[in-house]
């Protein structure tokens, strides 16, 4: 077995039993006001430091930020956004009709960087791959100009893209600060950015991951392999059956290497302890 499989193996299981540990015998939404929840979320740079990573976990409710973590100043610190910026490429594309959610995008048959991303698909199938060929394609349609205004209408970050339409995300110069990011998801989630109600209702149906009951989580990951440091997100949010609205963004240093599962597996630890998302029901 390579040291990667050993470590992350480590990594997953430790991540696993800390919240096995605090929550074996707890989950209904009446805990949320429990005194052990402080002693929960007191838990949660416990999981970055045991993923020997520095991260921040922000939420965004509509009102306040909370933030969570080992490196805490990372709330506030611009980032490229990496595959997160796939959120924002979908819905000035499909706004501007440079593509429909049911085109397939056709792969040429080249070699690209994962064997997952070597074959035909749609916006939503190459949004749940992270595939970014698609996407840089979808950019290149939407050309510089029509990006350059739509990414400072919405005011995306630091709302810089450059003068090359299909990487700025990858390597800069867009930067984003993972409050933004959680506002960016928390407005998404509402329709309330400056796009169709139909576009930004077909992009959040492609950011779907799963449901816990009647609660559902919503994500994007990003990984940005280019730039050093290397950053890493899990961007996105709750959906609880009253309708209310948790939004999120996990920004973390990583390392080439590193488990790619990690990001979501760290994000769903830390809902848990938020009482937001149970992992035990």
């Amino acid at each position: 077995m390579s040291n990667y499989r050993f470590k992350s193996k480590i990594k997953s299981s430790v991540l696993i039993i800390l919240s096995s540990v605090a929550f074996s015998g707890c989950v209904s939404n009446a805990n949320l006001h429990d005194p052990a929840s402080s002693q929960r979320t007191s838990e949660i740079p416990l999981l970055f430091n045991y993923a020997q990573t520095q991260a921040v976990f922000v939420t965004y409710d509509g009102t306040q930020f909370k933030r969570y973590g080992n490196d805490l100043n990372r709330a506030k610190t611009a980032y490229i956004p990496a595959s997160t910026f796939k959120m924002l490429n979908a819905l000035i594309g499909l706004q501007h009709a440079k593509a429909t959610n049911t085109e397939v995008f056709k792969w040429n048959g080249e070699k690209r960087s994962f064997p997952a991303w070597e074959k035909d698909m749609t916006l939503a199938q190459a949004m749940q791959a992270s595939a970014v060929p698609v996407y840089q394609e979808l950019a290149r349609r939407i050309g510089l100009d029509l990006m350059s205004k739509e990414v400072k209408h919405v005011g995306f970050g630091n709302t810089q893209i450059g003068q090359q339409v299909d990487n700025f995300w990858l390597v800069g110069p867009l930067k984003i600060t993972p409050e933004q990011e959680a506002k960016f998801a928390y407005q998404l989630a509402k329709k309330t950015l400056p796009f169709d109600d139909a576009v930004q209702q077909q992009v959040k149906d492609m950011l779907y991951v799963e449901r816990r009951g009647d609660s559902k989580l919503y994500a994007k990951s990003g990984w940005g392999m280019d730039v050093e440091p290397q950053v890493g997100w899990y961007t996105g949010w709750v959906e609880q059956p009253n309708g209310q609205i948790t939004a999120f963004a996990l920004n973390m240093h990583m390392q080439t290497g590193d488990d790619p599962a990690e990001r979501k597996q760290l994000t769903l630890s830390i809902l848990d302890k938020l009482g937001l998302f149970f992992y035990l029901r």
